[in-house]
């Protein structure tokens, strides 16, 4: 029999994984009690693997949110001569898409449309204290506290949660600066995303709806001082030299926002009945496109292990480390597969370029190789 503290579960962190970790978590009849720092939400826009969409609908969110997203249907990788390209197809592996574009401020809806309403997100500041024991975990606050089987951080990659437990993690500095923004354009395909790894930048092309795509730009500290003293139609023009080929008439209409580029590895995702989950158990660069669905991952891995009902008790070292050997190969190659892109398409040496060209010319021509890049991509 499931004790009252075996039942409850303490979320640390107001984002889009601990809510999508919360609506898990009650529908398997757990009891949560979820805080969260002043949350901002943003206007960002990401892309959804179609098995994370799968299990998003699982979840039954609102059929609102669904109909809200685009599809993906093919992506146009170019190195940094635009010469050399290669393009993936969802028909060549008999899916739909090979993307969903999504809308922060919808999903975000969608959850709280789907949450009871009843439901209390209890505003954390920075004094909190937390105090593992044997058969439970406590988090102290100035005026109350709240014993439970495990305490799961969700509270971003700069996680006050980790620092507190003294779990450390090292950063790898890209010395990038990403910039994001909507442009509107006149496009021939639709439902096509465009990436350019340029010789200064990483450049991403997103479609969001007719007429209009998400861009976020990966810059070289140096090719970014530059762009950020650029005014719109100086940054039209830059952006012209590059798409101008594709896209026509484009326009910037939206607020542009900018993010340090950094990747974070932690030496352990729990300790004493804590565990981290989402950007604060990893974090990577954003050209891979998977950031949110390797947080969505995570919740998918742990909701697997549940189910099979081999502890009654979450928050014991035995689950907690079945579900970390369940999330480290995934994590470890997310990793090396985006220092390992970065450092390929930002060498700058000649020789580099040549082979990368000649490469790229290779694996566009194989339907088998294309197939197997196609289907870690949309896992």
């Amino acid at each position: 029999m499931v004790s009252d503290i075996q039942n409850k579960v303490v979320i640390i962190g107001g984002g889009l994984i601990g809510k999508l970790l919360h609506l898990m978590l009650i529908s398997r009849g757990f009891d949560i009690s979820h805080f969260e720092k002043v949350f901002k939400e943003k206007n960002r826009t990401f892309a959804l693997s179609p098995s994370s969409v799968d299990w998003l609908r699982s979840l039954e969110l609102p059929s609102l949110f669904f109909d809200s997203l685009t599809e993906v249907k093919s992506m146009k990788i170019f190195d940094s001569t635009i010469s050399n390209s290669i393009t993936l197809n969802a028909e060549d592996v008999t899916k739909p898409a090979l993307a969903y574009m999504a809308n922060e401020k919808d999903l975000n809806e969608a959850i709280k449309k789907k949450l009871n309403k009843k439901t209390n997100f209890k505003k954390i500041l920075s004094d909190f204290v937390i105090q593992g024991e044997q058969d439970h975990v406590r988090l102290k606050l100035s005026n109350e506290q709240h014993k439970a089987s495990i305490i799961i951080a969700c509270d971003g990659s700069k996680s006050l949660v980790r620092k507190k437990i003294s779990i450390k993690s090292s950063e790898h500095d890209f010395n990038q600066t990403a910039l994001s923004f909507e442009l509107k354009v006149k496009a021939g395909k639709q439902n096509e995303a465009k990436q350019f790894f340029l010789k200064d930048s990483i450049l991403a092309i997103l479609p969001i709806k007719k007429g209009i795509v998400s861009i976020v730009w990966s810059c070289s500290s140096q090719f970014f001082e530059k762009l950020n003293n650029y005014d719109d139609e100086a940054i039209e023009n830059e952006l012209n030299l590059i798409i101008g080929k594709f896209y026509k008439e484009i326009k910037i209409v939206s607020k542009k926002e900018c993010f340090p580029l950094f990747m974070n590895r932690v030496e352990g995702i729990f300790k004493d009945r804590v565990l981290l989950v989402g950007d604060a158990a990893h974090s990577i660069h954003p050209m891979a496109g998977q950031g949110l669905n390797l947080g969505i991952r995570d919740i998918i891995d742990l909701e697997r292990i549940i189910d099979k009902r081999d502890y009654m008790d979450i928050g014991l070292k035995g689950f907690l480390r079945k579900y970390e050997r369940a999330r480290k190969e995934d994590v470890v190659q997310m990793g090396f597969l985006t220092l390992g892109l970065n450092w390929i398409f930002s060498n700058k040496s000649s020789i580099v370029s040549s082979i990368i060209g000649r490469g790229m010319g290779m694996v566009d021509k194989s339907k088998f190789l294309k197939q197997q890049l196609i289907k870690k991509a949309i896992s």
